[in-house]
C-alpha cells in the first residue's frame, strides 16, 4: 500500500537506502539534497519490510493557506524510484492527485519509461520533455569525433585564447558572473533565495564529494566562465554555469565541458546536460553539439481549484515557466 508521510515521518534512512539502490538513482532525490532545494517536503511511500520499496518525494510548499507541489531550483527530475521494476505508477501518481488540489509543475524522472495512465481527467495536463546525454563510455577521439563543427571551432578559439582552466571550492565568483551577465535578462528577476539556495547546495555536495567546480582564466587570471557539475552514481550533471560577455565569446564554458569529457571519457558515466524544460532550439543544438542524444521524460501540471483560483494560477504559472526556464544562462558558448 502506498501512504503519504509528512517531512516528520519519514525515515531518511530507508530513504536514501532506496534511492541508492533504485534503477532511477538521481542526486536530487536524495534526502539531504531535498531538504536544501524543498524544505519540509513530504513524500509517497510504498513500504516493505525493514525499508521502502519506493518512493516518490513531494516539494511541498504553502501559499495562502494552500498546499501545493512544485518542482524547485536545481533538481530537474523526480518522480518515483523503487528498488524493483514493479512500479504502480498511475497508482503514485492518482495518490498525488488526490491528496493536493494544485500542482504547479512537476518532472518525472527518465527512469519512469512507463506512461503515465490516469482516468480521464480535463483538470489534468501532462508533458514530454528531454533532456540531453551523452555516453561517455567510449574514447574520448570517438566522443570527438560526434562534435559538430561548430562545437570544435568553438572549443579550438577558447584554446587560441589560452584559457586556464582550474578547479575551485568557491562558488561566490560563478555566482557573482551570473548576477553581473543573466539575472537581468530573466523576466522578474531572480530572488536572493535562489543564490542563497545555491550556495547551501554546493556546500552539503562538496562536503559529500558530489560536485566539480571548474573556472576558466584568462591570461591576465581573471576568471570569466564557470561551471557546477554533480558527480554522482553514473553520471555527471551540468548543474550551473555562467560566462562573462567576453567569456561566452572565448566558449570557456565549451572549454570545461570538454575538459570534463576527456576526463571521463572511457569510464561507464553519463554526461547529463540538464536540458531546461522549455529549451530552445539554440540550447538544443549546443548540446547536441556534442554528441548527445534527447531523452524524455514526463512533467506533469494539475489544477483542480475553483474556477477563479484556476484563472489565476494559469498566469502566476506561464510567468513562473518564464523564469525557471531561463535561471541558468544557456545556451553554452
Amino acid at each position: 500500500m502506498i501512504r503519504y508521510l509528512q517531512n516528520h515521518q519519514i525515515n531518511y534512512q530507508y530513504w536514501d537506502a532506496c534511492i541508492e539502490a533504485s534503477a532511477q538513482r538521481l542526486v536530487y532525490a536524495l534526502s539531504w539534497y531535498l531538504d536544501v532545494v524543498a524544505p519540509g517536503w513530504a513524500a509517497l511511500v510504498e513500504e516493505q519490510e525493514h525499508g521502502y520499496k519506493a518512493v516518490m518525494p513531494l516539494p511541498v510548499y504553502q501559499k495562502f493557506g494552500l498546499s501545493y507541489i512544485n518542482q524547485p531550483f536545481f533538481c530537474q527530475q523526480l518522480g518515483i524510484f523503487g528498488v524493483t521494476d514493479e512500479i504502480n505508477t498511475a497508482a503514485f501518481l492518482a495518490l498525488a492527485l488526490q491528496k493536493f488540489p494544485l500542482i504547479s509543475r512537476y518532472s518525472f524522472n527518465t527512469g519512469n519509461t512507463q506512461e503515465i495512465q490516469v482516468k480521464q481527467n480535463a483538470n489534468l495536463q501532462v508533458f514530454t520533455y528531454a533532456t540531453h546525454h551523452l555516453d561517455l563510455n567510449r574514447s574520448y577521439e570517438a566522443i570527438y569525433q560526434q562534435y559538430t563543427r561548430d562545437r570544435k571551432i568553438n572549443i579550438k578559439r577558447s584554446k587560441k585564447a589560452r584559457l586556464q582552466i582550474i578547479q575551485s571550492t568557491d562558488v561566490e565568483p560563478l555566482i557573482f558572473l551570473f548576477k553581473a551577465d543573466a539575472a537581468f535578462r530573466i523576466p522578474g528577476g531572480v530572488a536572493p533565495a535562489a543564490y542563497d539556495i545555491l550556495r547551501q547546495l554546493y556546500t552539503n555536495l562538496a562536503q559529500r564529494g558530489f560536485v566539480i567546480l571548474l573556472y576558466t582564466l584568462t591570461q591576465a587570471g581573471e576568471i570569466d566562465a564557470g561551471g557546477i557539475f554533480l558527480n554522482y552514481g553514473n553520471k555527471i550533471i551540468y548543474l550551473f554555469s555562467a560566462a562573462s560577455i567576453a567569456g561566452r565569446r572565448r566558449s570557456g564554458r565549451s572549454l570545461l565541458i570538454d575538459h570534463l569529457i576527456k576526463a571521463f571519457a572511457g569510464q561507464p558515466f553519463i554526461f547529463d546536460f540538464e536540458s531546461p524544460p522549455s529549451a530552445v532550439d539554440a540550447i538544443v543544438h549546443v548540446y547536441q553539439g556534442f554528441g548527445s542524444e534527447p531523452v524524455p521524460y514526463f512533467g506533469i501540471s494539475y489544477n483542480n481549484l475553483p474556477a477563479p483560483f484556476k484563472l489565476v494560477k494559469k498566469v502566476r504559472q506561464f510567468l513562473y515557466q518564464r523564469v525557471i526556464s531561463t535561471f541558468r544562462p544557456k545556451p553554452t558558448q
